[in-house]
C-alpha cells in the first residue's frame, strides 16, 4: 500500500517537477520513446507487463497501472507527453546511478548524468553524500525497491537543485549589480528570467523585489528560506 501510495505521488509529481523535458534540454530518444509509451498507454487495455523497446526497459511493471492512469487523467497531450518524458529521464537517471555506484566507489568520485552531479561526495542542503547513497541503496533488497528508493531522492534532489539555482542566480545579480561604473548599466539591462533545465523559476518581472528582499536577509539560512518560500507559492 505505502509503495502505492509513493508511486502516485511521484508520477503525479513529474508533470511540475520539470525534470528537463522543455525545449532544449530533453533528447530526441526520450521524445522518440514517449511517443512509444504513449502509443502503448494510448490502446484499449493497460499493458499487462513493462513496456519494452530494442530490448530496453522504458516502463517498469510496477510503474505500469499508476502511469496509465495518470497519463490518462491529464487532458491536454502535451501535459501527457512532458509527464512520461519526466519518467523517462527519471529512470534514467536512476539507471546511471545503479550503473556507476561501485565505479565510482573505487574511483572515489562523484556520479553524474550527461553532465549533471546527481550524487555529490558530501552531502548538502539535505541531500545525502555518496557513502549514506550507497549505503542505502545496498539496504535493499531487489532493483525495484532500489528504484523506489532512488526516485524519491531524485525528486528531492530536483528540488534542491532549483532553489540552488534561484540562490546562485540572486548572488550573480547582486555582484554584478554592485561593480562599480557598470553596476548601475548591467541593472538596468538584465531582463531575464530566472531558469533552470529551460524552465522559468523567476519570471524578469519578480527579480528585482525577490533580490531586494534576498539581500536584506542578514543570514544565508534565511536568504535559503526565503527562496524556497518563493518556489513554493
Amino acid at each position: 500500500m505505502v509503495k502505492t501510495i509513493f508511486r502516485r505521488w511521484f508520477l503525479a509529481g513529474l508533470l511540475v517537477l520539470a525534470l528537463g523535458v522543455s525545449a532544449g534540454c530533453v533528447t530526441d530518444e526520450v521524445a522518440s520513446n514517449a511517443d512509444i509509451v504513449l502509443a502503448e498507454i494510448g490502446s484499449a487495455s493497460t499493458p499487462a507487463g513493462s513496456i519494452e523497446f530494442e530490448s530496453k526497459t522504458l516502463v517498469y511493471s510496477a510503474d505500469i497501472a499508476d502511469l496509465v492512469d495518470t497519463v490518462r487523467s491529464r487532458s491536454l497531450e502535451i501535459d501527457k507527453k512532458d509527464l512520461v518524458m519526466n519518467y523517462l529521464v527519471l529512470q534514467k537517471r536512476i539507471d546511471c546511478i545503479l550503473d556507476d555506484v561501485e565505479e565510482a566507489a573505487k574511483d572515489d568520485a562523484t556520479i553524474q548524468c550527461e553532465g549533471k552531479i546527481l550524487v555529490a561526495k558530501e552531502g548538502e542542503h539535505g541531500l545525502l553524500g555518496f557513502d549514506e547513497i550507497t549505503e542505502e541503496i545496498n539496504s535493499r533488497d531487489g532493483e525495484p525497491a532500489k528504484r523506489d528508493y532512488l526516485a524519491e531522492y531524485l525528486i528531492t534532489w530536483n528540488k534542491i537543485k532549483r532553489i540552488d539555482r534561484v540562490e546562485e542566480s540572486l548572488a550573480q545579480i547582486r555582484r554584478s549589480n554592485a561593480l562599480p561604473v557598470f553596476g548601475a548599466l548591467i541593472k538596468s539591462i538584465h531582463r531575464f528570467p530566472i531558469l533552470y533545465e529551460g524552465n522559468e523559476l523567476v519570471p524578469r518581472d519578480d527579480i528585482p523585489n525577490l533580490l531586494d528582499e534576498y539581500s536584506a536577509r542578514d543570514t544565508e539560512e534565511a536568504k535559503r528560506i526565503l527562496v524556497i518560500d518563493y518556489l513554493e507559492r
